[in-house]
């Protein structure tokens, strides 16, 4: 291909292109621009062939644009559309709008030039502000469903509790009080989400100190004869693992705080996360008198049934060992994202 024909077919590929181009020498000034850079700054041509390439950059960006400019003369190196940087453009009115910049260079007789591929995004900026108000609205509307459940289990808890108090039967009203704090543990769950700045998942280390003390408080336990503690990993769990084991949890400890120690026995009750690749192991432990049933033998205690069917919920495993106190472990999988 002869020049005069290459010069006219690099004349068609710049006015043809769909951004805008422009060529700058090795002191900023522009020597070529394409027919859409007229359109997107609203310059004309004759205007923008020996200007500085400042003029399209906003004033307060100028002195910085200056500096990565004269840092890319002596260090240049493609750079990708979008690569990772937010740039702003400046119109001949005035106005300004977002921008996507391209760079690369080319070698000629009179020296480097600097080619710049420049993309008006306002389309796209828009598009994704709007997104994220719907995320943001949609994000306060589950929030809001996270307080309204919660709401509702405490009162139905507060129901249970009033119920209770009408009933004279000892067992009938452990029954109910049970139950009540079945609920306050699912209830937990949902406060904690409401709490989080991330609604998909809670910190369950946190949620189980929490449900410790409303159960400790619950069942009149003193701390100071009966240690609690939360050790191990943290732990994230999204709300469909979280309520189960939630609920297990609440189960252990409340048969713990009921049976392990008896009269002014002294103890503690320990709880571990620990987490590998996607499978969480959770050990619920006290140095209590022990377990006193056989759970090999399919347990008739509503407390134990419970654990069980809510651990097969989950798909996970467990067992129990009662040397010297009474020790659960849970394994369960929780996916991705358990570390926080």
């Amino acid at each position: 291909m002869t020049q005069p024909h290459a010069e006219e077919h690099f004349r068609g590929l710049l006015e043809s292109a769909p951004d805008s181009i422009v060529v700058v020498d090795g002191a900023g000034k522009i020597v070529i621009v394409n027919s859409q850079t007229e359109r997107m700054f609203g310059y004309a041509r004759d205007d923008l062939l020996g200007a500085s390439i400042e003029l399209l950059v906003p004033q307060r960006f100028r002195p910085q644009h200056s500096h990565d400019r004269a840092a890319y003369s002596a260090d240049p190196r493609t750079r990708p559309m979008g690569a990772g940087r937010s740039l702003t453009g400046l119109k001949s009115d005035g106005s300004e709008f977002p921008v996507e910049i391209s760079l690369s260079l080319l070698a000629t007789d009179q020296g480097q030039l600097v080619i710049s591929i420049i993309r008006d995004i306002t389309d796209r900026r828009h598009a994704e502000e709007l997104i994220q108000a719907q995320l943001r609205e949609k994000e306060a509307l589950l929030r809001e469903i996270h307080h309204r459940v919660k709401n509702n289990l405490q009162v139905t808890s507060s129901l249970l509790r009033l119920q209770a108090g009408t009933i004279e039967d000892p067992a009938t009203r452990e029954v109910f009080a049970s139950t009540q704090n079945r609920i306050r543990s699912m209830a937990l769950v949902h406060e904690k989400l409401y709490q989080s700045t991330n609604l998909s998942r809670i910190d369950f280390a946190e949620y189980i100190r929490a449900l410790g003390d409303l159960l400790f408080k619950s069942f009149g336990a003193d701390p100071q004869f009966i240690r609690f503690r939360v050790e191990g990993e943290q732990t994230f769990l999204s709300i469909d693992t979280a309520v189960p084991c939630g609920l297990v949890v609440n189960e252990i400890l409340s048969n713990a705080l009921k049976h392990a120690f008896p009269g002014a026995r002294r103890g503690e009750i320990v709880v571990s996360l620990h987490s590998t690749n996607n499978t969480c192991e959770m050990r619920i432990r006290d140095d209590g008198v022990g377990l006193q049933i056989d759970e090999s033998r399919a347990p008739r205690t509503l407390g134990l049934q419970l654990v069980r069917g809510l651990v097969q919920q989950i798909d996970g495993t467990y067992d129990v060992h009662t040397n010297g106190g009474t020790e659960f472990t849970i394994r369960f999988s929780v996916g991705r994202g358990v570390h926080g």
